[in-house]
């Protein structure tokens, strides 16, 4: 047996390996080996090296094989050199940006601010709390990519509402060619049926995502526990909306929830987390640090308090009005009461509110004799009939019908058993979503989920009341039905307010114009009478049908993407005009391509929600300058006087707040949700809204997250500078020019025997686009081409479709090389930007970079070049390798030299110094653009110097490969040493701030007891509890972690290998 040692390079079965270990202590001698080829790189093995067949050990013979078999083709070679670039990266330079170069997207500086903190980190912990409509998944997705680059990272888990988990999967696959699969009720059945039903789905692959409610469902959580361990290394999560995690306010003390229980326990086993939210801090200081002890347990401990030194290095925080005051680009938001007025007394609108506030007076009477906490829960009933009122008169019949049944049944009932504890209701039904259900199951079990609501709500407000008063409530309630049961399916001021509207700005005559408009409502009764209400409107215009889309709760998933997609494309392609939503599409969704105008036509008591509808259209790529937000006001309706100041207190918060606005809206909704709106007391509970401030709470929270307005301001304008010069540093490093991209898929087309000038269609905005048809016999040929194309088609294929009759249905949209982006601003939704880790890309350029592509060239090639003397470039590549052969550091290492073909036996070739060959290195690289080949004459005369032309520059590029070996090494060792001391400093720090709590805690453990819930109380004694075990855990890490940190840059092997060996011949001379 040959005598291995790890670090030795060898080569077997086609690959390239690093050996990692050599047992020597069995006869049979395993070998475990890690493999470096570009298109495999970090692939395990073990083997028995005696019973491989050609395995053998790799040495100088690499370098003996350039220039065997007569040189290659100028644009073939161009293509492999640029490829080669490419694929290099680097772990060493942290300020060096790889992944905005290798994306399909529309960069902004600011975006780059996420990644650029991230490479800062030990651990890649980062909260990323930028506003709404920013776009924090691209700021995400780009730091994926460049921990990906940096084999930093080799699983990814994405949590998300159950609303963008689709939206999630198709950001990353088509910006970043990040292929993802979606953990849900499906999915696990077909694996089941294919795999059996042990099968994990979370060994079956290494990026997921999954939905919130499924994260805290056994099912899908025990496997993912499994899949990770108690820790798993070079692991990634990413919590979408991740307040939601933190746990929920309360009066004095934040209460941790199930969904806070199942991220905390997963959280900690990712080596990485990423945590988006535009709203992270509720007010609580002990809800705020348990979020960011998730997301950093070593820099952070629940119930400990946060200090902005401690959150500056893993928080990003900016707000669309900080980012427009600085550079624009984002548009005027305007929101608009529409006055309703001049009704007649008798209207049922009106009606209806005075007979409801009436018997909302009745019940007051009766609950005002209740205990405190029943007299909270028999409120209830009142606030949901008020709310869907206000809604519309067909979402309050319902209501009232059933709230009539269960108050006819507590008559009848005389046995006083416990209600159950009843919440404020959701009507978003967006974990119907996860259920798998049609469209029509899932609004049965949204009206089914709605009444049991009411029903429950209703039965707590009957606990211990007279009969007599029930009686009398009935007879209220009974007059109110008969006026909503006759007026439930007719037009109200509002609906006739909407159709002269739509009359006047989407419509000219019966033909439609190319404007669109989003209506929002919070109930499905409410959708479904609005739904009728606008085909009456518009039944008499131009293909009528198809102007209105819904978008709810009960919308299956595949329904979902194409609403989204339809009402996103050109007006002149997609029909759509209006879509119809519920509150399940408020939070996430991009709907801004084509749209300016959103109507709410009921408004949610809770500001945030309003602000989240909002954000749909007012977000990043918006193309108009101004978007508008408008809201219906009965001006004889007592109760709007309450919603006006709602809303406006919502864009004061928005304005002047921020993210820490979070703080009042939550003590709105709750005032609101718990009491409803009194009679005569809506001016008084008006003014309150308005003058709502929390100010201990939002104190708390200013300070904590460092976001009082003039210090965002001042550390916004530093980062944008630093990040612009960022930017372009990195870009004459590692940038990607379309116009190469464009050259090296041409050169990898015409291998496979298809030209890319045969597929040139209609540019865009004088962007060139070109069509590939996948039936083409270039792409018949060969395997893998239908799945490249596939990710090029104009929808996803649709769950249970047939994967033939999907790809005749769906053609491939048209590839550009640039931003496809139409002269308004908006990006081509017909055009898909093509880039580096796109799929059809990769599949192109896997021919470069293939071990059996490589082992054919002979990597050597003569170029017509400028200039009158022949020159000559000697091209290596340095490999440095970390455990388990991740690349810690590439570089593409050229040397120079002036090419003479007399006395060569007496006069070898002289490298040029650094100013020549930098000269030589700019001709090569427009050399290389033109591709153009050298004479034939000039081909023969080079061809028989090729060996000695090698062996007289390589050791000059030796010489050089050990000079930056030893920077590389030199980077690498300070990096870890940084990120080591850096990670004790901070374990240290966390556990002396502990023990500084616990001392604090004993004090103040008797004052604590006052004032407090016994559920707060509890939630405390856990927190205290937790210090100690946390402590312990504390400090083992101080030993651990910052060797490991160490571990990680340690360099145990490198090499430098061939690349290219490029003659430029003058065209004349």
């Amino acid at each position: 047996m040959t005598e291995l040692t790890p670090g030795d390079f060898v080569e077997l079965r086609g690959r390239p390996w690093l050996v990692e270990a050599v047992d020597t202590y069995t006869p049979l001698k395993p070998v475990r080996l890690s493999c470096i080829a570009d298109d495999a790189q970090g692939e395990p093995l073990e083997v028995l090296w005696d019973a491989e067949v050609d395995a053998r050990v790799l040495d100088r013979d690499d370098w003996a094989r350039v220039g065997r078999g007569g040189p290659d083709s100028a644009e073939v070679l161009a293509a492999y050199l640029r490829v080669m670039q490419w694929n290099s990266a680097t772990a060493a330079e942290r300020d060096l940006l790889q992944a905005p170069f290798r994306a399909g997207i529309k960069l902004d500086a600011y975006q780059l601010l996420p990644l650029r903190k991230a490479l800062r980190l030990p651990r890649v912990n980062l909260l990323i709390a930028d506003d709404v409509g920013l776009g924090k998944t691209i700021e995400a997705g780009l730091i994926v990519r460049e921990l990906l680059l940096r084999r930093r990272i080799d699983y990814v888990v994405v949590s998300a509402p159950p609303a963008m988990t689709e939206q999630w999967r198709d950001e990353l696959a088509a910006k970043f060619g990040l292929s993802f699969t979606i953990i849900d009720r499906e999915h696990l059945n077909e694996l089941r049926r294919t795999r059996g039903f042990g099968s994990n789905p979370w060994r079956t692959g290494s990026r997921f995502i999954i939905s919130h409610r499924l994260l805290t469902d056994e099912t899908y959580a025990a496997d993912l526990r499994e899949a990770l361990g108690s820790f798993r290394a070079r692991a990634l999560l990413i919590l979408d909306e991740a307040h939601h995690a933190a746990p929920a306010a309360s009066a004095r003390y934040a209460v941790s929830s199930q969904f806070t229980k199942a991220v905390r326990d997963l959280a900690e086993r990712f080596e990485h987390r990423l945590f988006l939210s535009a709203t992270p801090h509720n007010g609580h200081s002990n809800s705020f640090s348990a979020l960011l002890e998730m997301l950093d347990p070593q820099r952070f401990t629940r119930g400990v308090t946060v200090s902005p030194k401690d959150i500056e290095p893993v928080m990003v925080r900016r707000l669309k009005s900080d980012l427009r005051r600085i550079s624009g680009g984002f548009p005027h938001r305007v929101v608009e009461a529409i006055p309703i007025h001049g009704l007649p007394a008798d209207a049922p609108e009106l009606v209806l509110a005075d007979k409801l506030t009436a018997y909302g007076e009745l019940r007051l009477q009766r609950i005002a004799k209740l205990p405190t906490a029943k007299a909270a829960l028999a409120k209830l009933a009142f606030v949901g009939l008020q709310q869907r009122l206000l809604s519309s008169i067909a979402a309050f019949a319902r209501t009232l019908a059933v709230h009539r049944r269960s108050l006819l049944a507590a008559i009848e009932d005389t046995n006083d058993e416990n209600v159950q504890t009843v919440g404020v209701a959701n009507h978003d039904h967006a974990e119907l979503f996860d259920l798998g259900l049609d469209e029509d199951e899932a609004e049965r079990a949204a009206q089914a989920d709605e009444d049991a609501t009411a029903d429950i709500e209703t039965r707590a407000g009957t606990v211990e009341a007279p009969r007599a008063a029930l009686h009398a409530e009935l007879a209220a309630v009974d007059a109110m039905l008969v006026i909503a049961e006759s007026e439930k399916g007719r037009s109200d001021a509002r609906t006739r307010w909407l159709a002269n509207w739509i009359r006047a700005e989407l419509l000219d005559g019966a033909r439609w114009r190319e404007r669109r408009l989003i209506i929002f409502t919070e109930y499905e009764d409410t959708r479904r009478w609005l739904e009728r209400r606008l085909m009456e409107m518009i039944g008499d215009t131009e293909d009528a049908e198809a102007r209105i889309l819904v978008f709810s709760g009960a919308t299956p998933a595949d329904r979902r993407e194409d609403v989204k997609r339809a009402f996103n494309a050109d007006p002149r392609v997609e029909p759509v005009r209006i879509l119809l939503c519920t509150d399940a599409a408020r939070e996430g969704l991009n709907l801004q391509s084509h749209c300016a105008d959103l109507l709410h036509f009921d408004l949610p008591w809770n500001p945030a929600r309003l602000e989240q509808r909002n954000g749909r259209i007012d977000r990043k790529l918006q193309p108009a300058p101004e978007i508008r937000c408008r809201y219906f006001r009965y001006e004889q309706r007592a109760a709007d006087i309450v919603l006006d100041a709602l809303v406006r207190k919502t864009e004061t918060i928005r304005e002047q707040l921020g993210s820490v606005g979070q703080v009042i809206e939550g003590r709105i909704a709750k005032r609101l949700a718990e009491e409803g709106i009194r009679a005569r007391g809506e001016t008084d509970l008006a003014h309150a809204i308005a003058a709502e401030d929390a100010a201990e709470l939002l104190a708390r929270a200013r300070d904590e997250m460092d976001d009082a307005e003039r210090a965002r301001h001042e550390r916004l304008l530093r980062e944008q500078d630093v990040l612009r010069q960022a930017l372009e540093a990195s870009r004459e490093r590692v940038g990607v020019d379309p116009d190469d991209l464009r050259r090296v898929v041409r050169a990898a087309l015409a291998r496979a025997d298809y030209q890319l000038d045969e597929a040139v269609s209609d540019p865009v905005n004088l962007v060139e686009t070109f069509r590939f048809d996948p039936e083409h016999p270039a792409f018949a040929a060969e395997g893998g081409w239908s799945d490249a194309f596939d990710d090029l088609r104009v929808r996803p294929r649709r769950r249970g479709e047939r994967l033939n009759e999907w790809r005749r249905a769906a053609p491939p949209r048209t590839i550009s090389f640039e931003t496809p982006e139409l002269a308004d601003g908006r990006l081509a939704s017909n055009v898909v930007q093509v880039h580096l880790e796109h799929r059809l890309v990769r599949r192109l350029l896997s021919r470069f970079i293939s071990q059996g592509f490589q082992a054919g060239l002979s990597r050597v090639s003569m170029i017509r070049g400028p200039g009158a003397q022949p020159r000559v470039v000697l091209i290596g590549r340095l490999c440095v390798y970390g455990p388990a052969a991740a690349r810690l550091h590439e570089e593409i290492i050229p040397v120079t030299a002036i090419w003479t073909e007399a006395d060569r036996g007496v006069k070898p070739l002289r490298p040029l110094g650094e100013s020549g060959g930098a000269t030589t290195l700019r001709q090569l690289e427009d050399a290389l653009r033109g591709a153009v080949p050298a004479p034939e004459g000039a081909v023969t005369r080079v061809q028989r110097l090729v060996a000695q032309d090698i062996d007289q520059l390589r050791p000059e590029l030796e010489r050089i490969a050990t000079e930056r070996l030893t920077r590389a090494e030199a980077l690498l060792a300070r990096r870890a040493e940084e990120e080591a001391n850096g990670l004790a400093g901070l374990l240290t720090g966390q556990c002396a701030r502990i023990v500084r709590e616990l001392g604090a805690a004993e004090r103040e453990a008797a004052q604590f007891e006052l004032g407090f819930l016994a559920e707060e109380r509890r939630e405390r004694d856990r927190d205290r509890r937790h210090w100690g075990e946390k402590l312990a855990a504390l400090e083992r890490q101080v030993v651990t972690e910052p060797e490991r940190v160490r571990t990680g840059y340690r360099v145990n092997a490198h090499r430098l290998e061939p690349v290219g060996l490029v003659y430029l011949w003058p065209a004349t001379g």
